[in-house]
């Protein structure tokens, strides 16, 4: 290939350092040749030089025109956008409580002793009358077979003695006979109407009565060494250990009832009249991931020394799920409206000390002052400002002032551009 060719050749690709290589081996063979030759090649290397200027000049303003279309492309703000529609709003406070058993029984010793088995622990479903623990039965025992055996001979005693008050009783009846025709001194028959009377069979009651109640009360004290579950529920307390002596004047366990719990939270002055019993509340219990809806059962009707009323609401747990002293997030509804106005909170922005929205007009960006309302965290409540179907923008309205231009990406949740297509 000549020197020529090889100049249009790099001319087309625009590679500068090739031209310049063509330029110099140009330079090179120039000196040596004939003048009709040199204007040749003078006349050939303006051509390429002219060549050259027009290609840069193209890639100039396409690369212009290309930069001119993106900063026109970025002076539009995507957004998002919403129908504005009259609907049902409430709003809602959440409050913390500690979850309460509706019953809780503590467990106490009726005797002192020592612990000689433990036969739950904490955590178990137990039944009434269910033996949580034991003491050391010996001297109980030994005890309990003494006044056995005592009442065993007292009962013994009681019967004969019964038997032959009866028979007293009868004999008094003759004696009464006899003494009327002088058989009998008076000596005899005072003799007879004691062993009849009344106080002498009180006397036998007595006396047995005496021995029976030492007997149950040994009986008793023996049962006592077995300590039991006073409900059904849940152990949540144990508080023994093998060989340890335990006080009859303090708990040593509790017991839950744990298929009905309960939550008790403060609401202040403003939200009490809001709130009704028999009011539906959805309960979350974070540690046992589990949401629940309850009722309020309970509603104080004075404030405590805090200026706060209590509210109890009572939620089912026959799974167990949810154990005392978890906390709980209540959530209740303090209000309600109905058929009006309502926005995504977001879109409402506070500017220049007023309270804002972004509707989508024609030109676009159109800044209208509203009035507020009710308010849940999630939705606003418009009293004034907007009307049904105006198009509020929910999304980039934090880059927009009255009249930005804009792009619609989305509306009412559907993408503008598959619309489009």
């Amino acid at each position: 290939m000549g020197l020529k060719d090889s100049l249009k050749s790099n001319v087309k690709r625009l590679d500068p350092r090739k031209i310049m290589g063509s330029f110099t081996k140009l330079r090179v063979k120039f000196s040596g040749l004939p003048r009709k030759k040199k204007i040749t090649y003078v006349v050939i290397a303006v051509i390429i030089l002219l060549l050259i200027g027009v290609r840069v000049n193209g890639a100039m303003s396409k690369a212009a025109a290309q930069k001119a279309a993106e900063m026109n492309r970025q002076t539009y703000t995507p957004v998002e956008a919403l129908t504005v529609k009259k609907q049902t709003i409430s709003s809602s406070v959440i409050l913390t409580g500690k979850v309460q058993g509706d019953k809780e029984a503590p467990v106490m010793v009726k005797t002192p002793g020592k612990v000689a088995e433990i036969q739950a622990k904490v955590g178990d479903v137990v039944k009434k009358d269910q033996v949580l623990f034991s003491l050391d039965k010996t001297d109980a025992m030994i005890t309990f077979s003494l006044q056995s055996a005592q009442f065993q001979m007292a009962q013994g005693a009681y019967e004969t003695s019964m038997r032959k008050y009866e028979n007293d009783k009868k004999a008094l009846e003759r004696t009464r006979e006899l003494y009327k025709i002088g058989a009998v001194s008076k000596v005899e028959l005072d003799q007879a109407e004691f062993l009849a009377s009344d106080s002498q069979r009180q006397s036998i009651e007595g006396q047995f009565a005496q021995a029976r109640a030492a007997y149950e009360s040994a009986s008793k004290t023996l049962a006592d060494m077995d300590v039991k579950s006073p409900i059904d529920g849940v152990l949540t307390a144990l508080d023994v250990s093998i060989g340890a002596m335990v006080s009859n004047t303090a708990s040593v366990a509790k017991v839950v009832d744990m298929e009905k719990v309960f939550v008790t939270v403060s609401v202040s002055e403003k939200e009490i009249n809001n709130i009704q019993r028999g009011q539906e509340v959805l309960v979350e219990v974070p540690s046992a991931s589990t949401k629940v809806k309850g009722k309020i059962e309970d509603l104080s009707l004075a404030a405590d020394n805090r200026g706060k009323y209590n509210l109890k609401t009572y939620i089912d747990n026959k799974e167990v799920s949810i154990k005392p002293g978890m906390f709980a997030n209540v959530t209740l509804n303090t209000a309600t409206k109905e058929n009006v106005l309502v926005v995504p909170t977001d879109a409402v922005v506070f500017h220049k000390g007023r309270n804002v929205v972004y509707l989508v007009g024609e030109n676009g960006a159109v800044e209208k002052e509203v009035k507020t309302g009710l308010e849940n965290g999630m939705e606003t409540e418009v009293i004034s400002g907007l009307q049904e179907g105006d198009v509020v923008i929910t999304k980039g309205q934090n880059f927009l002032s009255d009249g930005s231009q804009i792009k619609v990406v989305t509306k009412d949740g559907q993408s503008q551009e598959a619309q489009n297509k």
